[in-house]
């Protein structure tokens, strides 16, 4: 098993991501108006944590484009992701599930009359083609076509210009570098994800931490993705084990509406210092993991969630996952197979163990220093 500790990229930090000179830009879009563009559409319409990954983006081009009328269109999936987000003028939503809803949404696309769009999922095919019917002049793709045995799926070879592949892999960096051939200086790659202060207070209320303690939470979460998650068995023996000798340790096992049927792997276990939450909203959810002191999860999208609230993140993931969608906390690890194997489930208990105790430790000499 391998134990990997991110660096946090920070002002001080050396810079991470090339600077292209504005000729590049030119090759590119040789007569684009791109950095004058006066409505601009973004586009994500996959998961949470791909969302919440695409947020320095959505900061960076706000920045570089502070009068112009910026929306989002988002997936009815991920829209919590972005819910309150102050660099949005507004979020339009493709729902998935629901096809009748889609004539309308390409005729509110034409009719808004956007300058161009940056479409950070271009890969997807329902993406590509409503923005292929949007009408929109300016069309840019970040990660790549969609694609069908390889090749570019038919239809879709025209509808982007594409930006190249730059130097790094995680993914956020990429996106930023990517940003900068358009001339869009890059920004901090800390994501962005609101949390209400009322809701923020109320949690704190509801469940404050025991004086004198910390509380480590462990998402047990995503059921649907079983190669991809440590077993939730996994989780008891890990949380059995911290709660016989961490003394000021408090832990809450946190699942989503629809990971309950996975506490059935905790039935029975009682401690004074064990609790377990399941957050009906994400914004609830992040609330709750504003009184943890960690997480612990192998699920990207929670992972995500915390890095945006600067709580370190403890991972237990795959070494892709890992590489491509790590987070970038100063005090974050992970632990990883040896191989590159996409199931977790053989990883052991000892390195997540280890990692989370090393954690606890230097968080105990921080307090103190404090």
């Amino acid at each position: 098993m391998k134990v990997l500790t991110l660096p946090f990229a920070d002002s001080e930090s050396q810079d991470i991501l090339p600077r292209i000179k504005a000729s590049e830009t030119e090759k590119l879009f040789p007569e684009s108006k791109l950095l004058n563009s006066r409505k601009l559409l973004l586009v994500r319409t996959d998961r949470i944590g791909d969302m919440l990954v695409t947020t320095p983006c959505i900061r960076a081009v706000r920045r570089a484009l502070p009068h112009a009328h910026i929306d989002m269109l988002a997936s009815a999936h991920n829209m919590p992701a972005i819910q309150g987000n102050p660099w949005l003028d507004n979020i339009l939503i493709y729902d998935r599930k629901h096809p009748l809803t889609w004539p309308g949404l390409v005729a509110r696309l034409r009719a808004e009359k956007y300058d161009a769009a940056f479409v950070f999922n271009s890969n997807s095919r329902s993406a590509s083609f409503l923005i292929a019917l949007s009408g929109i002049p300016e069309r840019v793709g970040f990660s790549g076509p969609p694609l069908r045995h390889g090749r570019v799926a038919w239809g879709f070879g025209g509808v982007y210009t594409l930006l190249p592949q730059g130097k790094s892999v995680q993914v956020t960096l990429d996106m930023l570098e990517k940003l900068e051939s358009l001339g869009i200086a890059a920004d901090l790659p800390h994501m962005d994800f609101i949390v209400p202060e009322a809701l923020t207070q109320s949690m704190r209320q509801r469940f404050p931490v025991g004086s004198g303690r910390r509380r480590l939470a462990l998402f047990i979460g995503n059921i649907k993705k079983v190669m991809k998650r440590w077993p939730p068995e996994k989780f008891r023996e890990l949380a059995s084990r911290l709660l016989a000798d961490e003394e000021d340790l408090e832990i809450a096992v946190l699942t989503g509406p629809s990971d309950r049927p996975l506490l059935q792997a905790f039935s029975g276990m009682e401690h004074p210092r064990l609790m377990y939450f399941t957050g009906s909203t994400l914004q609830e959810s992040g609330a709750f993991l504003q009184t943890c002191c960690a997480l612990v999860a192998g699920s990207s999208g929670p992972t995500h969630v915390a890095a945006a609230l600067d709580i370190p993140v403890l991972s237990v993931t795959t070494r892709y996952s890992a590489t491509v969608w790590g987070t970038l906390g100063k005090y974050d690890a992970n632990v990883t197979p040896e191989s590159d194997t996409p199931d977790m489930r053989g990883i052991p208990m000892e390195p997540v163990e280890a990692m989370i105790r090393s954690f606890l430790k230097e968080e105990r000499a921080r307090s103190s220093e404090n």
